[in-house]
């Protein structure tokens, strides 16, 4: 059992179904399904913005134009770095061209990312995964803030999970309260209660959650199915009185 003080943050959420993992393990490839990730660009200086433009292309090698809507949105942008400290969760514009934008984007610390794009085309839902990188030095291990994102102190996040077994069904619980100890109203965010990301150590295998149905106040619940056994890192967005939060769990599978 696990309490965490919660993060708030603008940033969106990407979805697939409602209480299932979306594919055993995504993101290990830029290439999947017929379809490729290429960026403008994959070097970027610390902290800078920049309007950063990829592309989804066929097997023709031609971008692909025609996406169809996950959850409101027509493509969800998942940044991660590789050591599991620094989250961003975005929702790209499409112009006429095939070409996403990503205005004002930045990576926040020198080190080595990880870009997950969750796709649908064609009726198929794919994720395609790309590193990134910002230049500067890092220390492996620091004591750097799991989300980086400003603080809300006005919740706190607790996680209740079973024994969590890698290739079996388990049931994550995250109850949100406020610190004076009541308990907030969850409202709908992009249709759900909450979203989860799952990030293996090691070589990122990315898992993305969406909750099964519960009626407890204050409760959002998911079933989720590790692959494999290893070290995961929860990313949690819920929207307790309408103020979206993201918070950061470590779970051992």
């Amino acid at each position: 059992m696990r309490r965490h003080r919660s993060h708030s943050r603008s940033a969106d959420t990407n979805e697939t179904a409602s209480g299932t993992t979306h594919g055993a393990v995504a993101g290990l490839s830029l290439a999947a399904d017929g379809l490729r990730f290429v960026a403008d660009r994959r070097t970027f200086e610390p902290g800078v913005p920049v309007d950063w433009t990829f592309r989804i292309l066929d097997d023709r090698g031609d971008p692909v134009e025609a996406f169809e809507e996950s959850h409101g949105r027509r493509s969800h942008l998942v940044v991660v770095r590789r050591d599991l400290v620094a989250f961003q969760h975005l929702h790209p514009t499409l112009d006429e061209t095939g070409t996403w934008h990503c205005d004002g984007f930045t990576l926040p610390l020198g080190g080595v990312y990880r870009a997950f794009v969750d796709v649908v085309v064609d009726g198929r839902a794919s994720t395609l995964g790309l590193d990134l990188f910002a230049s500067g030095t890092f220390d492996v291990g620091a004591a750097l803030p799991p989300v980086e994102t400003d603080a809300d102190a006005r919740y706190e996040v607790e996680l209740q999970s079973e024994q969590v077994v890698a290739g079996r069904s388990s049931r994550l619980s995250f109850a949100v309260s406020r610190t004076d100890g009541t308990t907030p109203d969850l409202r709908p965010y992009l249709g759900a209660r909450g979203h989860l990301v799952a990030v293996r150590d090691g070589d990122l295998a990315y898992l993305h959650v969406h909750p099964t149905e519960t009626e407890v106040e204050g409760r959002v619940e998911f079933a989720v199915t590790f692959p494999t056994p290893g070290h995961y890192r929860l990313f949690l967005q819920a929207k307790p009185d309408d103020a979206l939060l993201t918070t950061s769990f470590d779970v051992e599978v």
